[in-house]
């Protein structure tokens, strides 16, 4: 007898989670390593500026590829071999073209990024993306790799492998700081990616992918993921537009705000990617086959499950990120080159990007809803709405708030994005049922606002900020225990249904 979707949909989330913990463990310590050997300063904010750009850019392409390659899958009748054979051949040619180019001319890419970047810091990024730049053909072709194995239901892998790309980053900085060589930062990245994809072609061809090189545009599956394509591409592109901004208006105030930035929103990051990312990306295959079978109502339901069933997760989250932003920032991070001002900014940075927890959850969701009813265009045009608005706000709060502005404007902009997805998924699907949810929505804000205050009252009222790391480790580690407990047993006692449900199934499997 087949298991339930919803189990499979479980399961698979499950080892999403899995892999993306073990990913952000080691996503964390090379944050930890980089400001430890470098703080924020000079040589973070280039190194910083030589990872983002190749990925920015590729990622453009290569999520637009990834989002288009499972709906095709999913009704392709042919030869799949021969059509993701065609894909790659195309991505290994634009990505070799995109690293000759600019091995030659790589202060153009650091100029369209940071422009503002002091001298030092602009010449060292410029070294660096030589080296990085041939990461661009393994970036584009593990994405199809990746896609070819969530289709396979092999997740686990799938994303596990990038933990190969954080441990040689690691390796790199560290060898790095101790024989003097810069350089090894940028060949860290660049080993790392070739490792991940290595990882991925091993368990593809395991599970049947053979390559025969070949490019078929008559090819009518190509053909579709290219018109696709174009409206994805499009809205990738206005975001890292976004990014490229950022980061020069955080390159044009004090030195290491990029860096400050970019650990702030990478801690932020650990909590979406290992919640809502697993569910986005356990749950898109499955989307793809309703529609492709136009089955759009049990889609819609599959959606509004999953952001009900999340909700009581990230709310608390995000009330508890905000309240202990510093802490966490102090007991991670501060040490070695990484001084007090800087634990300073990093937190008040955090708590603005904490903001947008639920945002940045829920915007893949409604996307990837609209991705698998080939319905693109809608979220490219939302894109750009969104994103010019935000522009606009960071450039009137940068000047009063400087880095607190970027980051707020950040996820004011998520936040904006995401209401737009919410109205127009309903406009193209219909009634979400989201007004029969309030009573239990109501529930779960009032255990998040109360478990807030305990966390509130008891940041002033301890010595948690007042004494050395482990003084800071202890009260925060007895206040988070103490607030899950709280917020858990509220949950309980107001007969939350995600929880109660949870419970029942509990006492089923334990009776057993």
């Amino acid at each position: 007898m087949p298991k339930p979707v919803k189990y499979n949909i479980l399961r698979a989330s499950m080892a999403v989670s899995a892999a993306t913990i073990l990913l952000r463990i080691l996503g964390l310590i090379r944050e930890i390593v980089l400001a430890a050997a470098y703080g924020a300063g000079t040589v973070s904010d280039a190194y910083i500026i030589a990872t983002t750009v190749p990925s920015v850019i590729l990622l453009v392409i290569g999520n637009a590829v990834t989002a288009t390659y499972i709906p095709q899958c999913a009704s392709h009748n042919g030869d799949k071999n021969q059509f993701t054979s065609s894909l790659l051949t195309m991505l290994f040619i634009v990505g070799f073209i995109f690293a000759f180019i600019f091995t030659l001319f790589p202060q153009a890419l650091v100029y369209i990024f940071a422009s503002k970047l002091a001298p030092d810091a602009f010449d060292l990024a410029s070294k660096l993306l030589q080296v990085m730049v041939w990461s661009a053909i393994p970036m584009l072709l593990i994405g199809i790799f990746r896609a070819y194995l969530q289709i396979k239901k092999i997740f686990f892998v799938a994303i596990a492998s990038d933990a190969l790309i954080n441990f040689c980053a690691v390796i790199s900085i560290i060898l790095g700081k101790f024989t003097e060589s810069l350089i090894l930062l940028g060949i860290g990245v660049m080993i790392g990616n070739i490792a991940s994809m290595a990882v991925l072609v091993v368990f593809c061809k395991k599970k049947g992918l053979r390559y025969y090189p070949r490019i078929d545009f008559r090819d009518e599956h190509i053909r579709n993921m290219l018109k696709l394509m174009l409206p994805i591409t499009l809205a990738a592109a206005v975001l890292e537009i976004n990014q490229i901004i950022d980061k020069n208006l955080a390159a044009s105030l004090v030195s290491g705000t990029v860096a400050t930035l970019s650990y702030s929103s990478k801690l932020n990051n650990v909590v979406t990617e290992l919640v809502g990312s697993a569910v986005t990306i356990a749950l898109f295959p499955r989307m793809s086959e309703l529609a492709a079978e136009d089955n759009i109502s049990a889609l819609k339901k599959h959606l509004i499950r999953w952001v009900i069933t999340l909700t009581p997760m990230l709310l608390p989250l995000t009330v508890g990120m905000v309240l202990i932003a510093k802490p966490i920032v102090q007991i991670l991070l501060e040490r070695g080159a990484f001084e007090p001002e800087d634990t300073q900014r990093t937190a008040e940075c955090l708590q603005m990007y904490a903001l947008s927890i639920l945002a940045t959850n829920f915007s893949p969701l409604f996307i990837r809803g609209f991705h698998a009813m080939k319905q693109a265009k809608i979220p490219a045009i939302l894109s750009a709405i969104s994103v010019a608005g935000g522009i606009a706000l960071k450039l009137s709060l940068i000047g009063t708030f400087q880095h607190r502005g970027l980051a707020l404007g950040t996820s004011v902009t998520s936040m904006l994005y995401t209401i737009l997805l919410v109205i127009m998924f309903r406009k193209t699907v219909g009634a979400l049922g989201l007004r029969e949810q309030v009573p239990e929505l109501a529930k779960i804000t009032f255990a998040s606002a109360t478990m807030g205050v305990f966390v509130w009252f008891a940041i002033r009222n301890t010595p948690i900020m007042n004494g050395a790391y482990m003084q800071c480790l202890f009260w925060t580690v007895i206040i988070v225990g103490i607030a899950v407990i709280l917020y858990g047993g509220l949950l309980v006692l107001l007969k939350v249904k995600v929880i109660t449900g949870v419970v029942v199934e509990l006492k089923k499997k334990m009776s057993r």
